[in-house]
């Protein structure tokens, strides 16, 4: 499925960029490690492509091209769109899944702030309910609910990590314990 050269590099690119999704993938089946962690990286990257531009709307844009061509079976001369290609492939990934990722990914590009918990769940759902999504996908499980709690864990796992951040700010910021509190 995934060239080998390929996944290598995927590994590689997940060990050094996101240290705790390589560990979580430890304990997966061989069989789903492989597609989680190049899946991951093309996540990866895809959010490193705008998060590391200046100029992020031709980013996004660029990603769009990408996706295209994955799903076209001529993805891009790189090891993570071959092997997100070879997933596409493998698994039948429903387009509407990394398209989600990207949408969270542009309004990542726009600026958007989110004056809501639910505007900020709208995000989470497309930055890691569509991951979890996906996830689902590589484990062949499409039951509405089980695709449903899936979400919900991305959502959570995404306001988790957005809670932390405020944290680690609010500390380097010396707020007192009251401010961090609102």
């Amino acid at each position: 499925m995934i060239d080998p050269k390929d996944m290598a590099h995927c590994v590689d690119a997940i060990r050094h960029g996101s240290r705790s999704f390589h560990a979580a993938s430890k304990v997966l089946p061989r069989r789903l490690r492989d597609p989680a962690l190049a899946l991951y990286a093309f996540c990866r990257l895809a959010d490193d492509a705008v998060d590391l531009q200046a100029d992020k709307a031709p980013a996004v844009l660029r990603l769009h091209e990408r996706l295209d061509k994955a799903y076209a079976g001529r993805p891009e001369d790189g090891p993570a769109d071959r092997a997100f290609a070879a997933i596409i492939e493998e698994f039948d990934m429903p387009r509407a899944l990394p398209e989600a990722l990207l949408e969270g990914l542009a309004w990542d590009a726009m600026g958007r702030r989110y004056q809501t918990l639910s505007e900020l769940r709208d995000y989470s759902a497309r930055v890691a309910s569509a991951v979890g999504a996906m996830m689902c996908v590589l484990m062949r499980v499409r039951e509405r609910d089980a695709l449903a709690r899936a979400c919900e864990l991305g959502v959570a796992m995404q306001l988790t990590n957005i809670a932390c951040d405020v944290v680690v700010v609010a500390r380097r910021a010396a707020l007192p314990a009251a401010g961090l509190a609102r």
